[in-house]
């Protein structure tokens, strides 16, 4: 694909100091770990079974999973519950203040956020490493991984992920980021990396450390100052420049709104159904951002006739994608809508090709709320082109 790394977020902001940002005491000052389990074992011996409460770390790394800007995490054991968790850290080198607080309103976004779709979490703590939180650890792999696999035609990934299936399962991460929104939310990092798929078909959204308060940006600039808990600057990029809107390329924080995801949310539907990014390969940073700002992402009729992507979905990507916020999907849950009546052949009329599939849509609705009068209608339909066969040979025959 691209030589342009879209997949690593980024924050384009000034130093924690320039923010106002003071520095954090050394992390062997903090005390109250919870980095401890608390459960006794059971152990049995001759005189019958007695607990052990030998101390013991409560979460024992089993191996690293990845890391993002300013995190890093590992799977884990939690040797109190017996299961096996996601932990997320703070970089060792990551530890000012300006961090610390976006470490800490992730965490509390999160754990605020309950929903099927996005990852739970399960802890806090603190130990000589530094801050962490524990979160549910999903089997499956990244939506990034799942399109990699079909760009090389892996054919299991092909069978299992159909068209039809990757609309369901966009149509899944719309209703997390719909939640989202819903509770005063937005995410600003929404892309492939940042969606797990389950095993059966679960999706999860996941890394909320850019999420912004709907109105926070707006209230702090009224102050005289950036974004209260984060530090960020206006005139600065902050998130994944191959995944997020013309606004957030141009550091136009106070204009971020649930209108901003809606655009990184058809970016990625784009490069689901297609199977490439919606601007193409880009040779720098800078030259994709000014693509995300000013170059028209390919129109409906191209995506449906050069990429195979189907008409009534091709639609509906090209007004997510709209530059200008005023004319995309003002809000998650009317972009899931849209994609719901598509799924259920629903999809308005806005070329041949949907019209056809509308009139296919229609006539499946009608098999299926009156089976008999359809049969009947069927019936009646090939006796009467059987007769009309017929009439035309006795014609020919004379």
């Amino acid at each position: 694909m691209s030589s342009t790394p879209h997949d690593g977020s980024f924050d384009a902001t000034l130093a924690s100091s320039a923010a106002g940002a003071g520095t954090m005491p050394p992390i062997a000052s903090a005390t109250g770990s919870r980095a401890a389990a608390v459960l006794p074992r059971p152990r049995i011996t001759q005189a019958g079974v007695e607990v052990v409460s030998a101390g013991r770390p409560r979460y024992e790394k089993v191996k690293r999973l990845g890391e993002g800007s300013f995190g890093e995490v590992e799977l884990c054991v939690d040797t109190d519950i017996d299961r096996r968790v996601a932990l997320k850290r703070l970089k060792p080198e990551m530890h000012d203040a300006d961090t610390v607080a976006r470490f800490a309103s992730e965490i509390q976004t999160v754990g605020r956020l309950e929903h099927p779709g996005i990852v739970p979490v399960h802890d806090v703590g603190l130990d000589d490493r530094g801050y962490f939180f524990v979160m549910k650890y999903v089997e499956g792999e990244t939506l990034e991984h799942i399109l990699d696999k079909l760009r090389a035609k892996d054919p299991v990934a092909v069978t299992r992920f159909s068209v039809e299936a990757r609309a369901e399962l966009f149509l899944q991460l719309c209703r997390a980021v719909q939640f989202t929104h819903a509770q005063g939310w937005v995410h600003r990092d929404i892309k492939p990396a940042n969606v797990m798929v389950g095993p059966y078909g679960e999706v999860m959204l996941m890394d909320f450390g850019l999420a912004k308060r709907i109105g926070a940006a707006e209230a702090a600039m009224k102050e005289g100052g950036g974004e209260a808990y984060t530090g960020t600057m206006l005139g600065h990029a902050l998130g994944t420049p191959g995944y997020m809107s013309p606004e957030q390329a141009r550091g136009e924080h106070d204009r971020t709104d649930a209108r901003s995801d809606v655009y990184s949310l058809c970016a990625v539907f784009f490069e689901l159904l297609g199977l490439q990014h919606y601007l193409g390969p880009k040779p720098s940073i800078d030259a994709l951002l000014q693509a995300v700002i000013h170059e028209a992402p390919m129109g409906p009729l191209a995506m449906h006739h050069k990429l195979g992507v189907p008409p009534e979905f091709a639609w509906l990507i090209a007004r997510g994608l709209e530059k200008d916020p005023a004319k995309r999907y003002d809000s998650a849950a009317a972009l899931a809508q849209r994609v719901q009546a598509a799924l259920e052949g629903r999809a308005p009329v806005q070329c041949p090709c949907t019209g056809l599939k509308r009139a296919g849509g229609g006539w499946s609705r009608f098999i299926d709320a009156h089976p008999n009068l359809a049969v009947t209608a069927a019936i009646l339909g090939t006796a009467s082109a059987l007769f009309g066969v017929f009439s035309a040979v006795r014609m020919v025959l004379g």
